[in-house]
């Protein structure tokens, strides 16, 4: 790599209002193969070195290179006239942070393409684009490209450009025809809960134990049918609204309204240093919703006041691509957090959850910080301010537990370690059971 694309790439985003830097460096990304790299690199260090008194044959090697790149414009033109096809729908396979993702485009050749390959552009820079393998399509045909992400860190990430790219005859240009845009979503790694004790413990408790019953499947008082969804069983399908309408139905009994915990996850901050902690405690909240899901317990789900709808028998998708949805502190946050924390001499009291309908069930919050507040049951905090210790998590009453931060930290960072060093010998099913840290709360 040039020192020239280095400093290209150190470019940390890119802006809602582009300029002329920005436009060049799409150029230089897009429509530049690695041989077009080399040789502009090399033109702007001979223009450098033209500097040096008496070094006149560096500015003879500019002029050539120069005429060189004037020479290979109309063979790019020619080229993007020429490469007729047509695409088809965009495909994109989301993952968990630190894996590998995928874009699928299907593309049909109107005339041959002596070499085609798939890349994204203009991304998040957490995001880095593996471009297909040059492939030839021949005209009336049809080719699956498919290229691969990867990622770095949670979030919805929009891709503005997949684009099909189509080199010209000499090597050095290429023609980037954009394709469409599309949505990444990167899922947080979830720290996998093995037990969990503290939600059926103390008084509070009590109003979990029953939805962790096995026997507990559904109430006994019939209230009506609504229409049926995907996951629910047969045995429920009213048969006479079927018969009338033509859809099926399902019978909804009392239990199904509302039943379930209520999970509440809240990311307010009151310092840098929480700040720091919100994507620890997504990680967290992921595993114990998981976990609820499991056993069917989760009745509805909460990021601060809103409710997100959750799909029966998705399997957890709809609760994963909300907490990925949920927006990403950035540095500038961060540095206006910590001026604001230094210029305020007072501390307000802390926003209590305050949902458009009363719930119904239990409820559990998730924060960085307890609150008195009456609608909530039991509380688990991740305590960002303690160091290090032995003891991971301390039940400050029957209704609160504080989870050491660092400790889930330490315990996340080494089963990724243990992941990348089988990641070459141990396949990607035995993987999947062993992906997630595990924890007890």
């Amino acid at each position: 790599m040039s020192l020239f694309h280095f400093f290209i790439n150190a470019i940390p985003r890119s802006p809602k209002r582009k300029g002329l830097l920005m436009r060049l460096y799409y150029v230089w990304q897009e429509g530049f193969t690695q041989v077009g790299h080399a040789a502009a690199a090399l033109m702007l260090f001979s223009m450098f070195a033209g500097a040096v008194p008496g070094f006149w044959a560096a500015w003879v090697f500019c002029g050539l290179d120069f005429m060189y790149f004037l020479a290979l414009v109309p063979c790019l033109f020619m080229t993007a006239r020429k490469s007729k096809f047509k695409t088809g729908h965009i495909s994109v396979r989301n993952v968990y942070e630190g894996e590998t993702a995928t874009v699928d485009l299907h593309v049909s050749a109107e005339d041959k393409l002596n070499a085609v390959s798939l890349g994204c552009f203009r991304m998040d820079t957490s995001l880095k684009c593996e471009e297909s393998a040059l492939v030839a399509v021949a005209a009336g045909e049809t080719a699956k490209l498919t290229c691969k992400i990867q990622t770095k860190k949670r979030g919805a990430f929009e891709i503005p450009k997949v684009a099909v790219i189509i080199p010209e005859i000499n090597g050095a240009l290429r023609y980037a025809a954009n394709a469409g845009k599309a949505e990444l979503l990167v899922f947080p790694r979830p720290l996998r809960v093995g037990t969990f004790p503290f939600l059926t413990s103390g008084a509070s408790g009590a109003v979990f134990a029953p939805l962790l019953m096995p026997s507990l499947t559904r109430g006994m008082d019939f209230v009506g049918v609504r229409e049926y969804r995907e996951g629910d069983s047969l045995r429920d399908l009213h048969h006479k609204a079927f018969a009338r309408y033509g859809k099926p139905f399902t019978k909804e009994f009392e239990t199904e309204r509302g039943a379930g915990a209520i999970l509440v996850l809240d990311v307010t901050s009151r310092s840098l240093r929480e700040k720091s902690a919100v994507e620890m405690l997504i990680r967290l909240a992921a595993g114990v919703g998981l976990w609820l899901l499991e056993r069917k317990a989760l009745g509805r789900f909460f990021i601060g006041d809103d409710e997100i709808a959750l799909v029966e028998g998705d399997g957890g998708l709809s609760f994963l691509e909300a907490l990925a949805r949920i927006p990403a502190t950035s540095l500038f946050e961060m540095r206006a957090s910590r001026i604001a924390e230094k210029s305020r001499k007072l501390t307000s009291a802390p926003k209590l959850w305050s949902p458009a309908a009363r719930p119904l069930g239990p409820v559990l919050r998730m924060g960085l910080f307890a609150t008195d507040d009456p609608l909530v049951h039991k509380q688990v905090i991740l305590d960002a301010h303690s160091k290090l210790t032995d003891e991971s998590k301390v039940a400050i009453s029957d209704d609160i537990l504080s989870v050491n931060a660092a400790h889930l930290e330490r315990v996340f960072n080494e089963r990724l370690l243990r992941e990348r060093a089988h990641l070459e010998h141990v396949s990607r099913d035995s993987l999947e059971n062993s992906r997630e840290a595990e924890v007890s709360l």
